[in-house]
């Protein structure tokens, strides 16, 4: 399935129980506006998953500053928005990696047809009218995922991986250590090539055309089983949904990225 929507093709569908709209709206620089922003107005039915609370774990020493849930984490959590196997899962943030993340927490569960909405929630507006401060309840489910673990890169493939092989999601100055405002060391892995995220998507939070991509991403279409990162396992999320519009799905995410390589004092960081 495409991995994305666009709000004129959500006018052709007819709105059944079937259509579950997720809400992952956040900011890094505000923890609460998630909620806040999904309290004040929401597109009808859509249910709220927390960056922080649903689409991540806990803290640790190791895991980076977003780890993923577990697996019995993010069951529950499916299981509590009433997640059923033939649902059409319609992702919305404010931009596009929030929601790019939602998109392959659902893919790692084995969901297939879940999708981006381009655009973000201004994008659902145009299809759905308004939005509504009313909060669905809908019926636990039994769901059962079936999780695919191929789509994750360990520490230790990330330590073999040969030049080529490894993308670094961030902006050229954090990839050059030039400006790191977060994490502990500046620099990148090393034999990690620059393949910066925001390139893939437009200032109104829709991907670039086909022809784009294809340029892009042309030195990481040939590579078998590539191996995307970021700062946190959130942002790389984009590139490899962008690769998947183009229909190369053996991308792999380092989920805990470069905050988890850099918790480990033995690994090097390369300017």
């Amino acid at each position: 399935m495409f991995p994305t929507m666009r709000a004129q093709e959500l006018k052709q569908i007819v709105h059944t129980n079937s259509i579950r709209f997720i809400d992952c709206r956040y900011s890094l620089n505000d923890a609460s506006y998630g909620k806040y922003v999904y309290g004040q107005g929401h597109l009808p039915n859509a249910v709220f998953l927390d960056l922080m609370e649903d689409l991540s774990g806990p803290l640790g020493e190791h895991g980076g500053r977003h780890p993923l849930p577990s697996k019995e984490a993010w069951t529950s959590t499916l299981r509590r928005i009433g997640l059923k196997k033939d649902d059409l899962v319609i992702i919305y943030d404010d931009g596009f990696p929030y929601a790019a993340r939602a998109w392959w927490l659902f893919k790692w569960a084995g969901h297939e047809r879940v999708v981006v909405l381009e655009g973000g929630i201004q994008s659902g507006i145009t299809y759905c009218g308004d939005t509504t401060t009313e909060i669905p309840h809908y019926k636990s489910s039994d769901y059962t995922p079936d999780f695919q673990d191929d789509m994750i890169a360990t520490l230790e493939e990330v330590r073999a991986a040969t030049n080529g092989k490894l993308y670094d999601s961030r902006s050229e100055d954090r990839y050059n250590g030039v400006h790191e405002p977060i994490d502990q060391k500046a620099g990148h892995i090393p034999n990690a090539l620059l393949c910066s995220y925001a390139e893939a998507i437009t200032e109104l939070g829709t991907l670039e055309d086909f022809h784009d991509l294809k340029e892009l991403y042309k030195d990481v279409l040939p590579v078998e089983n590539p191996i995307f990162y970021c700062g946190s396992g959130v942002t790389a999320c984009v590139n490899i949904l962008a690769l998947h519009a183009l229909g190369k799905d053996d991308v792999r995410l380092y989920p805990g990225s470069y905050s988890d390589w850099v918790s480990y004092p033995e690994n090097e960081v390369h300017p």
